[in-house]
């Protein structure tokens, strides 16, 4: 065997033994570029006048054999690319290493670089092009490294074609894994040991307490305690899964490798856990410093604006109706530049997955919550606009009864009958609302009613008959006076309006069936007949009860139900 300063001694020799350096290596490569090489295209030819094709640039591709990293090939070849070249490598190591003994790595310089034998055989050609440069690797570091990988790999396979090798591989891993089953039951009953003498300690430690706040701290540092525990135990037992598969890699000469560097992976995982943290922190004390500051805000608006609510003190004309929603608004739009000002702070705010989240959550919002928004400003529009109270007698569309509360989305009612109703603050807006206990003449409200009497009855007898019927209805208040209003002379009667007052709005339709009732008895004592509610033609006998078939009904206000809030 001829080495390189042989080679380089002689000149003479110089271009015979290159001749036979490349006629060895196209002889080893040849079948790989048989397979490798595409058909070629018929009636396709290469005249002189053809330039050559350029070849792609050259990439890095990485020898490997029995899952193990041999050589990186950077360089082009004799045409052949670091693709080609690698994967030519890998078909002679494997074809060396099924042939019966164990081969040994050696080499031979020559002066394009080394030839890589395996038992003799040439397996891969290695140029100074091939070659680390960033860490400026020499010719002799790639040769070391070369012979220690494809040593350990081809031991390996050896190895792990022996079966005995692979019997012994088989039972420690079925150890292992008895061992980690049995480590596991341990955990789960060292759990439940530590959780039932804790809870006992705990209950015991509780029921000395007599103070409601103590108790409460002691709750909460219970629950702490408890999720702390659980997050040991499962770091624990994720910690026994890693040893056992790690073990059970190491034990098979085709997943050694993977064993190997599961450790350095995990620190690996860790150390950039503990860098994204450490680098994350400025931003979350940056992040939570706004929080905490818009928290002692809000909670400084809160208070202020329920000592006005409680009549402790006005600020700027906000009264104890309008408190409670100012605070409301104010508190929201502190949280919201809040939000807005720690945002930049997060950590992972500035990446894209986020910025897309971001807007995703916003577009959602914007489609999704149109209608909440729509009712939130019709409920702030019906606080400030002070339409109705708190309490207030009132009828929106089909419904009557009084408020009970303004929300942020819902008006809520309840009827004379008790039945709480809520109704959507867009449709208050909408719709007309009528307010009975808003008058300007105090407190009450005026009842109105009417009847439609013929031209034959005389309008001031008309006038009388509804004035004694309202002075006999109690809670009916006789200052101001009730009065009757003549409002239209129709084709065959005329139409009569009674108004009265009362003091509690709530007691408006019994207040209403009594009077109704006294018109009733009014007219037909009076032999009046009430037109109501059309007129056609005048009937053979008057429509009225006589006296006799009158009956004694107690008052409706004797037995009405109890009113609402």
């Amino acid at each position: 065997m001829s080495t390189g300063n042989d080679l380089v001694a002689r000149p003479g020799r110089g271009r015979r033994a290159r001749t036979l350096i490349l006629a060895i290596v196209l002889a080893a490569l040849a079948p790989v570029a048989t397979a490798a090489a595409p058909p070629a295209q018929s009636g396709s030819s290469l005249t002189a006048d053809t330039a050559p094709a350029t070849p792609p640039p050259a990439t890095e591709s990485t020898v490997r054999f029995f899952n193990r990293d041999i050589m990186t090939m950077r360089s082009t070849l004799l045409g052949r690319s670091p693709e080609l070249r690698a994967r030519t490598a890998e078909a002679n190591i494997e074809q060396v290493v099924q042939r019966p003994g164990t081969p040994t790595v050696a080499f031979e310089n020559i002066p394009q670089g080394s030839l890589v034998l395996l038992g003799g055989q040439l397996v891969a050609m290695y140029t100074p092009a091939d070659l680390d440069a960033l860490n400026h690797q020499t010719m002799a570091q790639a040769r070391a490294e070369i012979a220690r990988n494809l040593t350990q790999a081809v031991q390996a396979a050896e190895r792990d074609h022996a079966p005995r090798q692979l019997l012994n591989g088989v039972l420690m891993s079925l150890l292992a894994t008895v061992v980690a089953a049995l480590a596991i039951l341990v955990l789960l009953w060292l759990r439940r040991q530590i959780e039932s003498r804790f809870q006992r300690w705990i209950e015991i430690r509780v029921q000395t307490l007599r103070q409601e706040s103590t108790r409460h701290v002691v709750t909460s540092l219970r629950t702490f305690i408890n999720w702390f525990k659980r997050l040991v135990i499962w770091l624990i037992a994720l910690l026994v899964l890693e040893e056992w598969l790690r073990f059970v890699l190491g034990q098979f000469g085709f997943t050694q490798p993977w064993s190997q560097r599961m450790t350095g992976w995990i620190v690996d995982l860790f150390a950039g856990w503990g860098q994204a943290i450490a680098g994350a922190v400025p931003g979350l004390v940056a992040a939570f410093v706004i929080l905490f500051l818009a928290r002692i805000l809000a909670n400084t608006l809160s208070m202020t604006f329920r000592a006005v609510e409680s009549g402790r003190f006005q600020l700027f004309g906000i009264d104890d109706q309008l408190a409670e929603p100012t605070r409301k608004l104010l508190v929201a739009v502190v949280w919201l530049f809040a939000v807005a000002m720690a945002y930049p702070y997060l950590p992972g705010a500035q990446t894209d997955a986020f910025k897309g989240l971001s807007v995703l959550v916003g577009l959602m919002i914007s489609l999704g919550a149109s209608s909440i928004v729509a009712q939130a400003a019709g409920g702030f529009t019906l606080l400030y606009a002070r339409t109705m109270a708190v309490g207030d007698l009132v009828r929106i569309g089909e419904v009557e009864g009084q408020v009970l509360q303004i929300g942020l989305f819902t008006t809520r009612l309840r009827n004379l009958m008790g039945v709480e109703i809520s109704v959507p603050n867009n449709v208050v807006l909408g719709g007309q609302l009528h307010n009975y206990s808003r008058n300007p003449d105090g407190p009450g409200l005026w009842l109105e009613t009417g009847v439609t009497i013929g031209y034959d009855s005389p309008w001031r007898q008309v006038h009388r008959l509804l004035l004694g019927a309202a002075a006999k209805t109690a809670k009916i208040q006789q200052t101001p006076a009730p009065y009757v209003l003549q409002t239209a002379l129709s084709d065959f009667y005329v139409e009569y309006k009674l108004r009265a007052r009362i003091l509690e709005p709530f007691l408006r339709p019994f207040v209403l069936t009594e009077l109704h009732a006294n018109i009733q008895d009014a007219f037909n004592e009076a032999g009046v007949q009430i037109m109501s509610p059309n007129y056609e033609a005048d009937p053979e006998q008057p429509k009225m009860v006589e006296r006799t078939h009158w009956e004694g009904v107690p008052s409706p206000l004797a037995a009405r139900p109890p009113s609402g809030d």
